[in-house]
């Protein structure tokens, strides 16, 4: 894999189920904490967390020390001489002392408190790496049972690597369980990484030294996947990060994720969000400030000061929803924040600023003084990209909700798109995770961002697109993919099937050679079971001489797999003589579950091969050769009169409209749907009055009886 690009790799890696052993064990260990330990189920996530961190650092640390102790020898005796904790902090950005390694908390003896020296060891780290800019969670871990907690520290001790993005994976995945787990309180610091990754794919932070802003920005994983999204494209680029956050320990959980990731950001506690970006001086020059702006604030939320807001052109530029504004004893307050959420965005971003951000559906139509401010905004030119999403994609949000971009450039006169909008609505488009839970793969997501490339006349990265799913489906196809995760191979589709039909040959042997041993010894039933399966021998004999190009489809795999299944079964049940040893011997269920996995590979590869041709159909057949086109039901472009005509609204589905699905049917094949359907309405109705007659009557003489017994 290591001559692939690195959006084949991802490409190819999302189609591989992730093997989440380790991580189901650490959160199960977590999850115990409710029982053990002296915490609310909403604390225990910034303990173990901050534990991640301190495994991270000690693996960085571990990793360069043989050449941090080789500049150090080597410049010891120099005028410039650095101290050994200087020469680490300039390799790797800290220093850490003894009490703070991992391997320190591991070697711990019986008589120790792990409690104390997990406390020593986080104090030591922010004591010696000022300049770090983490705040460790350390007020918890009394709260641990010393059992539990040293579990815990084994546990964490497994991952044998030092990359920090395996770190990020876990840390994410971890995050992502505390806020299935929890969720209201879990999720109002977690969004979902498919999401952020479309944000981030529609916004396309590629800017060098670009300075990105959230100011609602949680635990910073849209920090993190900005900084992957400039990697993959543009190689390594330094972005300026500056992110906002009300809860105190979320922000430094969002500090610790930059960490991990070897992000260096700014994010601060404040709390309030919107009145601190006005009113004090931690982003005094936040207006117009920043290149692309990316958050996932808190909705429909109220109590924000109309005073202290006030003029401030972070939020009156467009003027203020003051129509939602509520009267107070004190002061008065909006009743409902979205739209000052939205004006910060709009404000925040310098001349060639973009924007991408989440907000509840209702804020697309919302009247009043919010629709004044969404009127401004759009004959503006501002708003770039609505996209309205599928239910159950967050945690804390069940109901579908809107990604809003925005566009500084656009509001020049002189720019191409200057009057138009692009409406997406990709409510059929999303991957089932559990019966709770959607997501996007990789695909989707790229497939949503090619109808935006295509807006914006970036035609040649559609076409690249393309080209990543022909490649994809040929790896498939030909060489096969290595699980990064576990190291298993899928071969490709020719290798699969002559393994597979290796399989069955073996499968089929083996059963033949078992029932020519046993056959003198069979019992009058297993004689009289093999006269009425007159088949029996016949499916062995196939068996025994499957051949690959048997294996066309899925339909025709499953069916000789079908063929083994009964066959073993039968061997098993029916012919089998009593005692026999033979059958186990002769590893006959053994090799039918080796076939099962033969057979699931070789469907998994096909698959996948018909996954990304199913990709490739989709761009085709919605932009035929590569050019925009509006798609019903899909996506549309929407002048500024267009949206006018609709009363400014920026629901998606008022403009693509809703496409039509063919079902099939022939107008008399209709016709007779609709005659047999309204023929057994009508009979259910007919059912329904008789029904209610009886009911009627029984009521009535059940009446009639008690009375008669009151009378007696």
């Amino acid at each position: 894999m290591t001559n692939y690009s690195s959006e084949l790799q991802e490409l190819l890696f999302d189609r591989i189920p992730k093997p989440r052993k380790f991580e189901d064990r650490l959160w199960n260990a977590a999850d115990n904490l409710r029982a053990n330990a002296r915490l609310k189920s909403s604390e225990y996530a910034a303990p173990l967390l901050g534990l991640f961190f301190l495994r991270y650092a000690s693996n960085r640390f571990n990793a360069i020390k043989s050449q941090a102790n080789q500049e150090f020898e080597a410049s010891k005796d120099n005028r410039n001489s650095e101290t050994i904790e200087e020469v680490y902090k300039r390799l790797c950005g800290f220093y850490l002392p003894e009490s703070s390694r991992y391997e320190t908390l591991l070697n711990l003896k019986g008589e120790d408190n792990a409690q104390e020296a997990v406390i020593e060891a986080m104090d030591q780290f922010e004591k010696l790496n000022p300049n770090a800019g983490v705040t460790l969670p350390k007020n918890d871990y009394r709260k641990i049972p010393h059992e539990t907690l040293r579990e815990i520290l084994n546990i964490i001790s497994e991952i044998k690597v030092s990359e920090g993005d395996v770190f990020g994976k876990i840390y994410e995945y971890f995050l992502g369980k505390f806020a299935l787990s929890e969720g209201q309180k879990g999720g109002e610091f977690y969004t979902p990484t498919s999401v952020v990754k479309l944000i981030v794919e529609v916004i396309e932070p590629f800017k060098a030294d670009a300075r990105v802003f959230d100011p609602a920005c949680g635990t910073g994983g849209m920090f993190v996947q900005s900084a992957k999204f400039v990697e993959r494209h543009v190689g390594m680029q330094r972005l300026s990060i500056y992110g906002q956050e009300k809860v105190n320990e979320t922000a430094n959980l969002g500090k610790l994720n930059l960490f991990v990731n070897g992000l260096k950001g700014d994010i601060r506690n404040l709390n309030n969000s919107l009145e601190a970006a006005a009113y004090t001086d931690e982003y005094a020059d936040t207006f117009g400030k920043f290149d692309f702006g990316m958050a996932n604030p808190p909705f429909n939320v109220d109590g924000v000061k109309v005073d202290a807001v006030g003029t401030h052109p972070l939020f009156a530029t467009y003027g203020l929803p003051l129509s939602t504004a509520k009267s107070g004893k004190k002061s008065d307050t909006f009743s409902n924040a979205n739209y000052l959420w939205i004006s910060l965005f709009a404000n925040a971003l310098n001349e060639q600023g973009r924007a991408g951000f989440v907000m509840a559906n209702s804020a697309s139509d919302a009247r009043g003084g919010e629709a004044e401010v969404r009127q401004r905004m759009i004959r503006a030119g501002l708003v770039d990209v609505m996209i309205t999403l599928a239910s159950n994609f967050f945690y804390t949000v069940t109901l579908p909700v809107t990604l809003w971009f925005f566009d500084r450039a656009k509001t020049d006169p002189a720019h191409p798109r200057h009057d138009q909008t692009l409406f997406i609505d990709a409510r059929k488009i999303y991957n089932q995770v559990t019966r709770a839970n959607r997501e996007f793969t990789q695909s989707q997501l790229l497939n949503i961002a090619s109808i935006v490339w295509l807006y914006r006349g970036e035609t040649d990265k559609f076409q690249a697109l393309r080209e990543l799913y022909i490649q994809a489906g040929e790896v498939w196809r030909d060489t096969g993919v290595i699980n990064p995760d576990s190291g298993k191979t899928y071969k490709g589709i020719v290798s699969e099937r002559d393994r597979l039909a290796e399989a069955f040959r073996t499968l089929g042997a083996n059963l033949g050679e078992w029932f020519r041993q046993i056959e003198p010894q069979l019992a009058d039933e297993a004689i009289a079971a093999l006269a009425e399966n007159k088949r029996w021998q016949r499916d062995i004999e196939s068996l025994s001489a499957v051949a690959a190009n048997q294996l066309t489809d899925k339909a025709a795999i499953n069916e000789q797999f079908k063929v083994a299944e009964e066959a073993v079964t039968f061997a098993d049940k029916r012919l089998r003589p009593a005692k026999d040893k033979t059958f186990s011997k002769a590893d006959l269920r053994g090799a039918l579950k080796r076939l099962a996995e033969a057979r699931d590979d070789a469907l998994f590869v096909l698959e996948s091969i018909a996954y990304f041709e199913a990709q490739l159909a989709w761009l085709d057949t919605n932009f035929p050769a590569g050019k925009w086109r509006d798609v019903e039901g899909l996506c549309k472009i929407a002048s500024r009169a267009e949206i006018a005509e609709q009363q400014f609204s920026l629901n998606p589905g008022r403009y693509v409209g809703v496409a039509l699905e063919d079902d099939g049917m022939t107008a008399e094949d209709f016709r007779d749907f609709m005659q047999g359907n309204a023929a057994a309405l009508a009979q259910l109705h007919r059912e329904a009055d008789e029904l209610q007659r009886v009911i009627a009557g029984d009521v009535d003489a059940l009446f009639v009886k008690v009375k008669a017994e009151a009378a007696r």
